[in-house]
């Protein structure tokens, strides 16, 4: 997010609105700058919280954070960001632990030692991090009261671990058919399993154009569920926008759009529309990166 468009909408309007725009949508944008964290934090009425929790920060602004009297350290804890020094520190000031368990990237001996504790919401939050090994998926696989479905829908899973899961006649598939990592053959697996499964598939594997068209194609999938995935291509959006029964917000809101897409969409004359498509990662793409840091991509 270029520090001139953050600054329109800082400085946008009277008092009373730049301070709504700022405490309500800046704080929220995981993409700020140094500078603009900085700046958000000295302006009265911001959400810190908000600082807290999506932003990247530097040591120095994790620790006014972490010092503040008047915010709450568990915003803290919901930061994906956070270096294994900051998570240590946070542990030992008794944060909330199921927190640290579920968002950020741990160590192996952090891991172990949420492992450890014998709170059954501890591993079930350490079961939704997105960073796990397959060596931790194992381990956690084995407790025997785990809420198995985060295992399958979150993190990366290896061929045997897809297979185990797929194979277990007690396990619902559909939590498989959510993991954003599948391969193509465990889609077409998962597809051939049971109509349940498709809605998932359709709305976030990275699909093959012959998986897109057979969901496509499919007289009992509704099209807005494939509207929703974040990884089709050009063409597949096309095909979408002009099939009636496509939520055209969601197309807005989700995949990465061509120049030509984005102002269709912005043309569409819909406010509802335009509302999604202000929070599209595609607004604004910097060089070299394949997600953009637009001025309202805070969800992303």
């Amino acid at each position: 997010m270029a520090l001139d468009r953050f600054q329109l909408l800082y400085d946008w309007g009277a008092d009373g609105v730049k301070n709504q725009i700022a405490e309500e949508y800046l704080g929220l944008n995981p993409n700020l700058t140094t500078e603009q964290i900085d700046l958000l934090y000295q302006t009265q009425g911001v959400d810190k919280e908000s600082l807290a929790r999506y932003s990247k920060l530097t040591e120095e602004q994790f620790m006014r954070l972490f010092n503040d009297e008047d915010l709450n350290k568990k915003n803290l804890s919901h930061n994906r960001n956070l270096t294994p020094e900051q998570i240590d520190l946070l542990y030992d000031a008794d944060v909330l632990k199921h927190n640290l368990a579920r968002f950020p990237k741990l160590t192996e001996e952090q891991f172990i030692r949420f492992f450890n504790i014998s709170l059954k919401d501890i591993k079930n939050n350490l079961a939704r991090n997105r960073n796990l090994t397959p060596e931790q998926i194992d381990l956690l696989y084995q407790i025997k009261d785990l809420n198995k479905e985060y295992l399958a829908a979150y993190p990366k899973l290896t061929e045997e671990q897809f297979m185990r899961f797929f194979n277990d006649e007690d396990f619902v598939k559909g939590f498989l058919a959510m993991n954003p990592h599948l391969t193509p053959e465990q889609i077409d697996l998962l597809y051939d399993a049971g109509a349940n499964n498709k809605k998932y598939l359709a709305r976030n594997a990275r699909l093959t154009d012959e998986q897109f068209m057979r969901l496509f194609n499919d007289g009992g999938l509704h099209n807005s569920y494939l509207a929703q995935n974040p990884n089709l291509t050009p063409e597949q959006i096309d095909l979408l926008y002009y099939t009636k029964g496509a939520d055209k917000k969601n197309l807005a809101l989700k995949p990465r759009l061509t120049d030509e897409q984005f102002l269709r969409a912005f043309n569409d004359g819909s406010v509802l529309i335009k509302y999604h498509l202000a929070q599209n990662p595609s607004i604004n793409p910097p060089a070299n990166q394949p997600f953009a840091s637009g001025i309202f991509n805070w969800r992303w």
